[in-house]
């Protein structure tokens, strides 16, 4: 339901929040896949049938694809392609985390102490959301996985987001989660920034 007061619908955040912040995080996915160079406008173009001129556009973040040209690079590009899947699943998340927590208020008056869910299963003293500290066992490649598309999308709307809402939206262990995000960062995807304990991951310009 609509507030009553005002008729501006809430804001959107991250790469939905308006024309410049879309065309920006399209400038950054496309540099992130195909780098800065003009060999990155010739692929580009290769890809989506725009013109040099338009494409160096979008790689400069005057302006972002429009709809046939979006769907293009929808249908060409896996970095755009996950980044896409992972806003909808995204949505489809916040949805789902707002019913849980409308069922745990509606529970909490009969809760007793001892009903408490437990806590044993995350590491007391594990940092979760600082950068990634357990070594990578398993190869990285290209192909990102749900979880990994998932944490994109909540990093491109301009969410706070961590190995440890990784854990609780995905029942992973925090080593899976940390894994995940360090092949985000080894692909050149996201960094982190910022402090041990307030930092967050953004996109690498």
């Amino acid at each position: 339901m609509l507030p009553k007061k005002g008729r501006k619908l809430p804001k959107w955040k991250g790469a939905m929040a308006g024309r410049e912040a879309y065309a920006e995080t399209i400038a950054e996915l496309l540099k992130r896949e195909h780098g800065g160079t003009h060999r990155a406008v010739k692929q580009v173009m290769r890809l989506t049938d725009a013109s040099e001129r338009t494409v160096k556009h979008w790689l400069a973040a005057q302006h972002g694809p429009d709809t046939v040209f979006f769907l293009r690079l929808l249908t060409n590009s896996p970095v755009i392609r996950a980044f896409v899947i992972g806003l909808i699943e995204s949505s489809q998340a916040a949805v789902q985390d707002r019913q849980v927590k409308d069922r745990q208020s509606g529970h909490r008056s009969s809760k007793t102490p001892d009903a408490q869910p437990s806590t044993r299963d995350l590491p007391r003293n594990d940092p979760i959301n600082d950068p990634i500290t357990d070594p990578i066992n398993d190869p990285i490649t290209e192909a990102l996985n749900e979880r990994q598309r998932w944490f994109l999308a909540r990093v491109g709307a301009g969410e706070r987001c961590r190995a440890e809402d990784i854990c609780a939206y995905w029942k992973v262990s925090p080593k899976t989660a940390r894994r995940d995000i360090a092949a985000l960062c080894s692909a050149g995807l996201v960094m982190y920034t910022g402090a041990r304990r307030n930092g967050r991951y953004r996109f690498i310009n």
